[in-house]
């Protein structure tokens, strides 16, 4: 069966990304497309899709260097793929999806997209890394779901955030309030719209907090070249 995060989230996460997948249309404002040597696209994302498989895998398929990010961001503490320990959910360490929610409200059946979620462990936390890309709208609406949960945002928060992100210079971290949710946007190496989001804590607050979780991501985002 597929594995996917895509649907931990809260119903509100849900209802949020679904009325933001159909009526937040990204403008064209000619920004789009990065620099050859980008590491992000559709294309570059569904054929990690395709290594990970529908069962998950234990290793990341994208150019991350924890170790190296955590050492920029401040993190001490062993690093490495997969969960901290103690972390008892029973996801792979790296899920892919590119067709989630075909029945359902929104996704990449028709806004069609990829996404690479890797979970890392940083010292003793577990930090999720989703990677994702989409041929027109603001990528990072798909992953409300996740963003609302761990942000602990309520709808007009998750709004909110989501004006942010969509407005910030790619390389730009923003950051939710209880620092559970950094989003990062990225310069796609095609036409489309791709953002990093990192994520901690499983919206409790608790994680490495809201400074270092923005370092480690901005640390993260300039490994993709």
């Amino acid at each position: 069966m597929k594995r996917t995060r895509l649907w931990r989230g809260s119903a509100l996460g849900v209802l949020l990304a679904a009325a933001l997948l159909t009526g937040c249309e990204q403008d064209d404002d000619g920004a789009s497309g990065a620099a050859a040597d980008g590491t992000v696209s559709v294309s570059a994302l569904r054929a990690a899709v395709d290594e990970v498989g529908p069962d998950g895998a234990d290793e990341c398929p994208l150019p991350y260097d924890v170790a190296d990010a955590a050492k920029k961001a401040g993190l001490s503490g062993k690093t490495g793929a997969g969960p901290a320990p103690g972390d008892d959910s029973d996801d792979p360490a790296v899920t892919g999806e590119s067709k989630w929610a075909v029945d359902g409200p929104g996704g990449f059946e028709s806004h069609p997209g990829a996404l690479i979620s890797c979970r890392f462990h940083v010292g003793g936390e577990t930090v999720e890394v989703h990677t994702v890309a989409t041929e027109s709208r603001t990528a990072e609406n798909v992953l409300m779901p996740v963003i609302v949960n761990a942000g602990a945002l309520s709808l007009d928060d998750g709004t909110s955030y989501l004006e942010r992100t969509a407005s910030a210079a790619p390389g730009e971290a923003v950051a939710t309030e209880n620092g559970g949710c950094v989003t990062v946007r990225v310069k796609p190496a095609d036409d489309g719209d791709a953002a990093l989001v990192v994520t901690a804590g499983e919206g409790d607050g608790d994680g490495p907090g809201r400074e270092k979780l923005t370092a480690l991501a901005s640390a993260l985002h300039a490994q993709l070249g």
